[in-house]
């Protein structure tokens, strides 16, 4: 059976469950003083009455952006509507700036402040029109005040190669990339509202960074589309001189742009992409990354630090996913002292190194068995924040402090104890102008909230969602860290989720979820962004399930070698035997769950998982797989953009190893589980192939196959109505094949 869904459609008023374990969730976060989780629990039994729709209600944060004066502006996604809120500085109380209430699914980006403080952002997506309008909306960059009833247009359509978008140090300005085109938007003024040409460079521009002082523009030319290799390099576009200059150009793929705090010299990773290689080689090493210092004048620069060649060599910054290299950003450093900061992983976990810009020894800051996650330098350059894990505690994060003026010694900033704040899910950090952090903070019972927190000041939540008292989270446990070994003696961590009435031996169903990517981490607390998979794991707990969320290997937050491990993906089946391995440790230690009811979700990398383990084993009564990976060999030449370009000996050994380990080579020995397949026929992720495949291979078996296919989506699914029935087709697949708790 095949469903297709219209995002126009009214939706179905499915089971009212999945929404109030949501919203019952948000609102214990909170205590009198908006930050203490409550730790008394209810006596009365809880009884499920949650709706999907007040679980979408909660809002999810986007990105966040400051100005000078310490403003800080963000965005919320909230059901069908999509606001922008602004918290003026020093009281920093919350203002909405404008509610779009029907968002279309719509992304909004924020760019920045601009003179006179109009927020600048963009609304759209280029050939995204998931509700089927006939005159759908492009690319739009548009500006708000809070004097402003309605948004004003500053470019009406950026559909085409737009890119990069930056806003100068004066805040007069606009500055974007189209293709290899640079342009500038004068703001307010003379010249202002229309476009002009800067200068253009053969390739696209990936990468837009301004010098601190002076009038010089840095930027990353991707010559990749060329297709004559796969390399970019780093260049500065003089306003004086109007002339480009490269950064000492070399082989290899140039990124992540730091300048200096003078304006006349930058630094940038040189990564040594290897061309031969592909999504599951072994990239616990590869060709060494250098750090590279240039004069911004002359081009003129050399290597100041060079990995060493063998184990960990390979730059991987803070993004983990990108294997190829390209695209870093956010990993380098420049500090006051004219040090430079950057993470590596010679020892097998992700540390952070300093070494002078004039070249010399690195020196590690960072040292155990734990990995640093992110990293912002404030204003001033004097001190740098990084989120990272522990030794102990693996599955969550703490904040840390390095100080210039105390030789840059890690010291462990204690925020979640200030009136009972529970602890960092480490997603971004962001530097306020006079000092302190912007950050958002998450907790068992804390769905992800947006706080400021001035230097000097107690912090304070600025982001909306359900107040202190309301009874989302009150009759719900907080997750548990469990571990367990594989069969292979891999220790695995996952965050267990428990009903909070236990009903008795074998009476409870399963649900075991995997993430995607695979480069993430699940942890012990509520992100409510809809793709992370701890809002899912809350609703079905409350609907009596024991729902397990497996970081198995190949993500992130265990160190290089579980990153990195012999078997997963396309080289293996590791990761799958992973979570049949999770499903006998449930059965083994929990006498409260039935093992005849046990199911398997996972969306993007995380189907690739569901159905390899249908297809690998008999522990699974049903699996639900959302845009996922059934034929790796389809998905690696999708990487590519074209059949796979391994012209060397070993390309049919490494097809060959890619199709067995994907479910489609194993659909003859798949017992009789039933599958659900969900896919949005727009996404440019994992193609809609993936789902058609394997859906006609296991009906040609007899094998029960559903599908629920949604016309123009993207790969996450946008439009609010469809995430509605998104989550009414898993619930609704589950009770038929699992049934009700007694």
């Amino acid at each position: 059976m095949i469903s297709f869904y219209k995002a126009h459609a009214p939706a179905p008023l499915f089971p009212n469950v999945l929404i109030g374990i949501l919203i019952l969730f948000a609102c214990h976060l909170l205590s009198a003083d908006g930050f203490a989780e409550e730790s008394a629990r209810s006596d009365k039994v809880y009884e499920p009455r949650f709706e999907i729709e007040e679980l979408l209600q909660i809002p999810r944060i986007g990105n966040y952006v400051a100005n000078d004066k310490g403003d800080v502006a963000w965005f919320e996604r909230q059901g069908t509507a999509a606001s922008i809120f602004i918290a003026r500085a020093p009281n920093y109380t919350t203002e909405q700036l404008i509610r779009y209430e029907n968002n279309e699914g719509l992304p909004i980006t924020l760019i920045g402040f601009g003179v006179n403080d109009q927020l600048v952002y963009v609304r759209g997506r280029t050939g995204f029109n998931p509700t089927h309008t006939r005159f759908f909306k492009p690319r739009t960059v548009l500006s708000i005040t809070q004097n402003q009833k309605t948004p004003k247009v500053l470019i009406a359509n950026v559909d085409n190669g737009f890119s990069a978008p930056i806003i100068s140090n004066d805040g007069a300005k606009l500055y974007y990339a189209r293709g290899g085109e640079v342009k500038r938007l004068v703001l307010q003024g003379q010249g202002a509202g229309k476009p002009m040409s800067i200068f253009s460079v053969r390739g696209n521009v990936v990468s837009l960074k301004q010098a601190p002082v002076g009038r010089k523009l840095a930027f990353v030319s991707d010559r990749t589309k060329y297709r004559r290799g796969k390399y970019s390099f780093v260049g500065v576009y003089d306003f004086n001189q109007k002339s480009v200059t490269y950064m000492e150009p070399g082989l290899g793929i140039d990124q992540d742009i730091a300048w200096a705090p003078d304006g006349e010299r930058l630094a940038f990773v040189r990564f040594g992409y290897e061309p031969k290689t592909w999504r599951f080689s072994d990239h616990k090493e590869g060709a060494p990354f250098d750090i590279m210092v240039a004069n911004a004048s002359t081009g003129n620069g050399r290597a100041i630090f060079t990995s060493e060649p063998g184990y960990g060599s390979r730059f991987n910054g803070f993004n983990a996913s990108s294997y190829s290299g390209l695209g870093g950003s956010g990993s380098l450093t420049w500090l006051a002292d004219d040090s430079l900061v950057f993470p590596y992983e010679k020892t097998g976990w992700k540390h952070l190194y300093t070494v002078s810009a004039n070249g010399g020894s690195a020196r590690q800051l960072t040292a155990g068995k734990f990995e640093v996650d992110r990293i912002m330098s404030s204003k001033d350059r004097r001190q740098l924040f990084y989120f990272a894990n522990t030794e102990v505690d693996r599955a969550r994060l703490g904040l840390y402090r390095l100080d210039v003026d105390e030789g840059l010694k890690a010291v462990r900033i204690p925020f979640e104890e200030a009136g009972g704040m529970p602890l960092s899910f480490g997603a971004t950090l962001m530097a306020l102008p006079g000092g302190g952090l912007v950050y958002e903070f998450a907790g068992g019972q804390t769905p992800g909230r947006l706080v400021v927190n001035p230097e000097g000041a107690a912090p304070k939540i600025v982001s909306t969602g359900p107040k202190p008292g309301h009874p989302i989270t009150k009759n719900m446990p907080d997750p548990e860290v469990v571990e367990f070994k594989a069969g292979d003696g891999l220790v695995l961590q996952g965050i267990l989720h428990k009903p909070a009435e236990i009903r008795g031996d074998r009476r409870h169903p399963v649900l075991v979820n995997s993430h995607g990517g695979s480069r993430i981490q699940e942890r012990p607390v509520w992100m409510t962004d809809f793709f992370m998979l701890s809002s899912l794991d809350r609703y079905f707990a409350g609907k009596g399930y024991f729902v397990l969320s497996l970081n198995f290997r190949s993500g992130t937050g265990y160190g290089l070698d579980f990153r990195e491990p012999k078997s997963y993906g396309g080289r293996g089946a590791g990761d799958t035997n992973d979570f049949i391995d999770a499903a006998k440790f449930l059965i083994k230690n929990y006498p409260e769950i039935d093992p005849d009811r046990m199911a398997i979700f996972g969306h993007s990398y995380g189907g690739h998982n569901v159905t390899n383990a249908l297809a690998r084993s008999d522990v699974y009564a049903a699996g639900i797989s959302g845009a996922g990976v059934g034929d790796w060999v389809v998905e690696m030449e999708k990487d590519f953009n074209e059949v796979l370009q391994f012209n060397i000996p070993q390309r049919y050994e490494i097809e060959k190893r890619a199709y067995e380990s994907s479910a489609i080579s194993k659909v003859d020995e798949w017992g009789k589980e039933p599958l659900l397949l969900i896919h949005g026929d727009n996404d440019n992720s994992a193609a809609m192939q993936q789902s058609i495949e394997l859906y006609h291979a296991l009906r040609r078996r007899g094998i029960e196959t559903e599908a629920v296919v949604f016309p123009g989506e993207s790969h996450l699914i946008a439009v609010h109505e469809n995430r509605v029935r998104y989550l009414e087709a898993i619930d609704r697949f589950l009770e038929k094949h699992l049934g009700a708790i007694e």
